[in-house]
């Protein structure tokens, strides 16, 4: 019987990470809590895997692997940064975390509390949140005061928390 093909096994590593980056991104966000840092991360995480794909073992879990190389790659962007991390502690609860809840529910679960927040709630979040644009700049576009961004944006994550732990709850009650 003839060993694999290498190249045949990277590129299946790969299409395993493109089918768990959403639960990547999700564990590296929690981690460095910057969605322009996190996509960073998420891309460097990818050449890493990429890098080490012939070292996995497909009979294994594979986010739990890439959770761990996710992981190094987001404390060494922010030590990069010059942010402070989380302690060993909280990443070992986060990874932990990721394995037994489901990070792929979490996602959708957030896109369904999303959907439960106004038209201009959800357009002021995905601005603050996925483009990054400080509360000065989402004002502008919107028309409001910097400060009632701030208000509104900080209620919404109240209502967006409340919402996930709802859906948490029901899901560790079933």
């Amino acid at each position: 019987m003839s060993a694999p093909d290498p190249q045949l096994h990277v590129a299946r590593v790969q299409q395993l990470f493109l089918e768990h980056q959403p639960a990547l991104r999700c564990y590296v966000l929690s981690i460095v809590r910057d969605f322009v840092l996190a996509q960073d991360v998420v891309q460097e995480t990818f050449l890493a895997v990429t890098r080490k794909a012939t070292s996995f073992d497909l009979s294994t879990q594979f986010l739990a692997w890439a959770c761990t190389i996710a992981r190094f790659e987001a404390l060494n962007a922010l030590r990069r940064a010059s942010r402070p991390a989380l302690s060993a502690e909280t990443l070992e609860l986060l990874a932990a975390s990721e394995e037994a809840a489901g990070p792929d529910y979490r996602s959708d679960w957030l896109q369904r509390c999303m959907g439960r927040l106004t038209p201009t709630l959800q357009k002021m979040m995905r601005l603050r949140y996925e483009e990054a644009l400080k509360p000065g700049e989402i004002s502008k576009l919107i028309g409001w005061t910097p400060n009632a961004v701030c208000v509104a944006t900080s209620r919404a994550r109240t209502e967006l928390r409340r919402c996930m732990e709802s859906f948490h709850h029901r899901e560790a009650t079933s």
